[in-house]
């Protein structure tokens, strides 16, 4: 089955086409991308195209649900849905942190994936490489980076490496907090929707309308109506 995954969490962008033995058709990844709303349906087009493939060969449609922007999140969901329907396709979601994370798929050690979440915090996870597949040491969450800190050192698990946009901001307190700490090259730092093609393959398929973001947190609009 065709996987057509997309992933618009960020400021990155990324689309990707795997074919049924779980092959890298084609992707297209761009480091700022821009308003996603304005992109992301003509590149997927264009993808199609470039590879002479048909969206109605497409048999599942992906995307990252999060933690990440809230708006990206929300055009990632509702353009899987809006081309699965017509087509009586299913979708899938993954999370954009294990998505993220499987650019060190192969590492020999623990890997931290952190994004900027803004307000004091990140969005953060742990994983332990197995085999090409993440192992889920710390759940993911909203956290101060402080807190996550002293939950990687009180693991004991060795050197972790770490990587995401939550390094621009945090990037020297990891280095001076987390013990034996490493930073990944830059050009790892951002999702591949080849990852979340791949995750799909093993996530349980959905109908459109099944297909709901994962936020972590409220976010500012809901923050503000409450204090109302």
């Amino acid at each position: 089955m065709k996987i057509l995954a997309i992933n618009t969490s960020s400021a990155s962008g990324s689309i990707a086409l795997i074919d049924g033995n779980g092959r890298l058709v084609a992707e297209l990844t761009s480091c700022a991308a821009g308003p996603h709303s304005k992109w992301l349906l003509k590149s997927v087009s264009g993808l199609l195209e470039s590879v002479n493939h048909r969206i109605e060969e497409v048999g599942l449609f992906a995307a990252d649900v999060g933690p990440g922007s809230f708006t990206g999140i929300r055009i990632g969901v509702s353009t899987i849905k809006g081309l699965a329907w017509p087509l009586n396709k299913k979708v899938a979601g993954v999370s954009t942190l294990k998505a993220l994370a499987l650019n060190l798929s192969y590492s020999g050690n623990p890997v931290c994936p952190m994004l900027d979440a803004r307000k004091g915090e990140v969005y953060a996870a742990l994983y332990r490489p197995n085999n090409g597949r993440m192992e889920e040491l710390i759940n993911e969450s909203a956290i101060r980076p402080s807190e996550l800190f002293d939950k990687i050192n009180g693991l004991n698990v060795g050197p972790v490496v770490f990587l995401g946009s939550g390094l621009d901001v945090n990037g020297n307190e990891v280095i001076k907090n987390v013990d034996g700490a490493q930073i990944a090259p830059a050009e790892l730092w951002h999702i591949r929707a080849s990852n979340i093609a791949f995750l799909a393959r093993e996530a349980t398929p959905l109908a459109p309308e099944e297909l709901s973001p994962v936020y972590l947190r409220k976010s500012e609009a809901e923050l503000k109506v409450k204090a109302v």
